[in-house]
């Protein structure tokens, strides 16, 4: 009896030395990391005692392969002491499921979705002290919105995106808390648009749309409805809030567009770097480094305005698209491993309406932001990996 109570003991402890992982993603860059740490070391003991299961493959050899490809080519290149960060940032989206294994879905559930409050909260304060002071909403364009939000614009408005379906599938998990996850939704849908999170926001309307067009099970007559009341509330909101408007609405002609829009001059160079004589279309290029080098040579080259190729040159913008930065890396061999990547995700949350949203907009925003050049996303998009072969394994 005093041994099952031991084993029960060692095995809740590391449960919540997990989901103080999850609670910590939001305030720390540096906690997350140190807690994954310990999780790896306890994960081993539980291992080595037999208290816990080796992971099945489809936990780790989805991203894994393509991790073992770009590794191998980094090695090969010499580039790889230049590269050990990105490639300890990729391990997270490895280590993470296999170490969320023994802890309840629902309960990483939980507490994400407490995490994603909390931060909005904080902003939500932030907000207020920052009005307070000037007078006005900082949500247009400009540094103070991530000072403002602590985590990035793109990732806020993503995390609140994945925080607001989690409580629509909890609500069919846990009835009984149906009015509280309802009203939970609603206020991450008003902050996404509160912050003028386009890419989130966009996103939402279209799973919605799917959601009320294929499984609400009303009729045309409502469908349709429903659609014009919607789309009417939002271009009103859309014309009477101007920080939200000017993200939407921000040019008259492509070279406006050219000069506020980064990813115009990013994709353009993008295109110049597969047309070198140094890149192979199988293999792609030489590594991470030389692909950063060349879009800096091509910022240096293209852009005529001096203050805003001063800005680029400081910033060292990257893809800005997870899709054509593993082209660029790693060919069309890379970009097929991503994309296995994936479609194992998809896979994974086939037959919950849910979890495949969620995966739908991680892939929505690996083609407008290198999520996993960042930690911070390499944790969301292991998060979101872990809650689908989770659901995987209940569903098999």
């Amino acid at each position: 009896m005093i041994q099952r109570m031991s084993v029960f003991s060692k095995e809740e402890s590391y449960r919540n030395i997990i989901l103080l992982l999850v609670l910590a993603l939001s305030f720390s860059k540096s906690i997350p990391n140190i807690i994954l740490g310990v999780a790896l070391l306890f994960y081993a003991v539980l291992l080595y005692q037999k208290e816990i299961v080796f992971p099945k493959k489809h936990y780790f050899y989805p991203f894994g392969l393509l991790f073992l490809y770009l590794l191998v080519k980094s090695i090969f290149s010499s580039s790889i002491g230049n590269e050990v960060n990105i490639f300890s940032r990729f391990l997270i989206v490895i280590a993470l499921p296999i170490v969320f294994i023994p802890v309840p879905r629902n309960k990483i559930i939980w507490v994400f979705i407490t995490s994603v409050f909390i931060a909005t909260i904080i902003a939500l304060i932030n907000t207020s002290v920052y009005y307070l002071k000037d007078k006005t909403l900082p949500f247009s364009n400009g540094e103070d919105v991530n000072r403002i939000l602590i985590i990035e614009r793109p990732y806020m408005g993503f995390m609140c995106l994945v925080a607001l379906i989690l409580c629509l599938y909890m609500v069919k998990e846990f009835p009984k808390f149906k009015k509280g996850l309802l009203v939970l939704g609603l206020f991450f849908g008003i902050f996404i648009f509160f912050i003028a999170a386009r890419l989130s926001l966009i996103t939402l309307i279209g799973v919605a749309l799917i959601y009320l067009l294929f499984y609400s099970g009303l009729s045309a007559i409502k469908k349709a409805i429903i659609i014009t009341v919607c789309f009417l509330a939002l271009f009103t909101a859309l014309l009477s809030y101007k920080n939200l408007s000017n993200r939407f609405f921000v040019a008259d002609s492509f070279q406006t567009m050219k000069d506020y829009e980064p990813r115009v001059v990013i994709w353009s160079c993008a295109s110049e770097i597969i047309r070198s004589s140094d890149f192979n279309l199988i293999f792609g290029s030489k590594s991470f480094n030389w692909m950063q080098e060349q879009y800096v040579e091509c910022y240096a080259d293209s852009i005529t305005n001096e203050s805003k190729k001063a800005w680029f040159l400081a910033k060292k913008y990257n893809s800005h698209n997870q899709f054509i930065d593993f082209f660029l890396v790693g060919g069309f061999l890379g970009l097929g491993l991503f994309l296995f990547f994936i479609f194992s995700m998809m896979k994974n949350a086939i037959g919950n309406f849910y979890f495949f949203s969620i995966v739908v907009s991680l892939t929505l925003f690996f083609l407008m932001e290198n999520v996993l050049n960042r930690q911070f996303g390499c944790y969301l998009t292991a998060i979101v990996f872990s809650i689908t072969a989770k659901y995987r394994d209940e569903k098999n």
